[in-house]
């Protein structure tokens, strides 16, 4: 119990006064630059200049995956139709598939063709050679289950639904000076066959090189080296009657031997890019510093606070004011920060031909600069006015997750029930994603009439009446009550908030022995009081100077 004279009680309470000071403040009671404040501004100036600038080289490089994947659709595909590129809802058309084995064959023969006439295309196309300098063979790959005797008419089978993969090169057979493309004849001169009873899904394989040729306004103008390997797959494992077609290919980057034109400048550009990258994970990293040293500095003047309740005055102090010593602002700006570092580092590969992986530094780098948006929304919380979203959405958080723990429980039971019942019947419900998707949309209002009408009236009554018990059901359950209920919560928390900031919030233990401290935050004690000696380095995270503490005074306690 005498363990702390009034005077470092005192001392104490003004150290806990200034760890709760706004940079402002902090400024005039001890002169403390806002490093902190600065550098995450300035970080969010250069991360988002950064993805400004990926986002432009991401968005060329998918355009141009993408336009060749339309390209493929066009040349290999036979009857393809612009009208299957687009996305109307309800679907207009059906998919894109054969139901015949003489159209399937025809389908084969075509793409087959294309492949050995690719230089007709308008793309920049050219065959990937083997050893001996020749062309590699389109591949036809058959996935067939091991035994399917099926006799239908006499309700008998005999099934193993073990499968295997077999794949034959298709090389078009010579007729005179014509080449037959019949993959037919081809599978039929190497002695291969297949049972459609048996066959689970055909693919057509085949390699292609390109190159891609960046436009005159993009940064780096250095063309790219790419490989495709385009499949074409005739799916049949739903054995229904009907075969989808669809095709797509696997990108890998290539290196390139070439000579541009502008080669110095190019060199440039890369060059300042790549610094500019390493540049952002400097500051990053020295964000990341200084937030965790901010982090340990809070949990030692915890640490004293905590000593202080337990020797002074009996009693532990309260998990909640325990927490008011974990910013968890820092804690989402050091994230941000590793966030941050990790995309660069994707970025610097990319720009480096190391790899080809856009997916994974967009990710990134976007997800970085959403938290350094976010971590600035600390500083605007020092501010009254700002501060009220802020305090309304923390005060609201535990009572926003009971209701949703609440709400999920009716919600994915909605969506089960929709997709078991009336999936085979309604396009929104055909899967448990798209029906959660579904009764999502119509919580916010959107696509009532269509997700009404899917099911027409000449549907099983049953499943009409059903339909339509449940769209009104879940409609009025969630739109009536769960979500008025949900902004009643949030409307009450805002209240509350709005209460408190004209009545003064309530305060624990913590609080109440910080306000004790009177002193003026321009006082000339907080400065005689800061012993670090860090103010101008912000790279030091203690100071070699003496601490006065340990120095035997007046006001010392006679018991340690």
């Amino acid at each position: 119990m005498g363990s702390f004279t009034p005077h470092m009680e005192d001392k104490l309470r003004r150290k806990v006064k200034f760890y709760f000071m706004n940079p402002c403040e902090k400024w005039k009671a001890r002169r403390r630059f806002p490093w902190k404040l600065l550098l995450q501004i300035f970080k969010l100036v250069l991360v988002n200049v950064q993805l400004i600038i990926f986002g432009y080289d991401r968005s060329a490089h998918i355009n141009f995956l993408e336009k060749n994947n339309l390209a493929f659709e066009h040349v290999f595909l036979k009857k393809w139709d612009p009208t299957f590129e687009t996305m109307p809802y309800p679907p207009a058309i059906g998919k894109y598939a054969v139901y015949t084995r003489p159209v399937l064959d025809e389908y084969l023969n075509f793409a087959l063709e294309a492949y050995d006439n690719v230089s007709k295309s308008l793309g920049t196309y050219d065959y990937l050679l083997d050893e001996n300098g020749t062309k590699v063979p389109m591949q036809l790959c058959k996935t067939y289950f091991n035994e399917a005797n099926l006799q239908p008419s006499k309700k008998k089978y005999t099934f193993d639904s073990r499968v295997d993969t077999k794949c034959v090169p298709l090389v078009p057979l010579k007729n005179g000076t014509m080449n037959n493309y019949s993959v037919k004849d081809i599978l039929e001169s190497q002695n291969v066959s297949f049972s459609f009873e048996r066959l689970v899904k055909l693919e057509l394989k085949f390699p292609l090189m390109t190159i891609h040729l960046r436009t005159k306004d993009a940064v780096l103008d250095e063309p790219d080296c790419f490989q495709f390997d385009v499949t074409i797959l005739y799916d049949n494992s739903g054995h229904n009657g009907e075969v989808p077609i669809t095709i797509k290919f696997e990108p890998t980057t290539l290196e390139c031997h070439g000579h541009l034109l502008r080669d110095d400048d190019n060199k440039s550009a890369l060059g300042g890019l790549m610094a500019f990258d390493v540049f952002i994970i400097v500051i990053s990293a020295l964000s990341m510093t200084l937030c965790i040293r901010s982090l340990f500095r809070a949990q030692q003047l915890k640490a004293e606070v905590v000593d202080f309740f337990l020797k002074r005055r009996g009693k532990k102090l309260s998990v909640y004011d325990r927490l008011e010593f974990l910013d968890m602002w820092y804690v989402l700006i050091v994230i941000n920060d590793i966030v941050t570092i990790a995309g660069s580092a994707c970025k610097l590969e990319l720009e480096n031909k190391d790899s080809n992986n856009y997916e994974n530094a967009g990710i990134l780098l976007g997800t970085g600069s959403l938290f350094v948006w976010f971590g600035v929304l600390r500083y605007l919380g020092f501010f009254e006015k700002y501060n009220i979203l802020i305090l309304t959405m923390k005060r609201a958080s535990p009572n926003i997750i009971r209701f949703l723990t609440c709400a999920m429980f009716f919600y994915f039971g909605f969506t089960l029930c929709g997709w078991v019942v009336l999936g085979p019947y309604h396009i929104k419900f055909r899967s448990v994603s798209t029906a959660s998707e579904c009764l999502f949309s119509l919580v916010n209002g959107d696509d009532m009439f269509v997700t009404f009408s899917v099911i027409g009236e000449n549907a099983n009554p049953v499943i009409w009446y059903y339909s339509r018990i449940f769209l009104y059901t879940f409609i009025s359950l969630f739109i009536y009550v769960v979500l008025s209920l949900f902004i009643a919560v949030i409307m009450d928390t805002y209240e509350t908030i709005k209460y408190h900031y004209e009545h003064g919030f309530p305060k624990g233990e913590l609080m109440d022995f910080v306000e004790q401290c009177t002193d003026e935050v321009t006082s000339s004690l907080y400065q005689t009081e800061d012993h670090r000696g860090c103010d101008t380095n912000i790279f030091c995270c203690c100071c070699q100077r003496k601490n006065p503490d340990d120095i035997p005074n007046e006001y010392t306690s006679l018991i340690r």
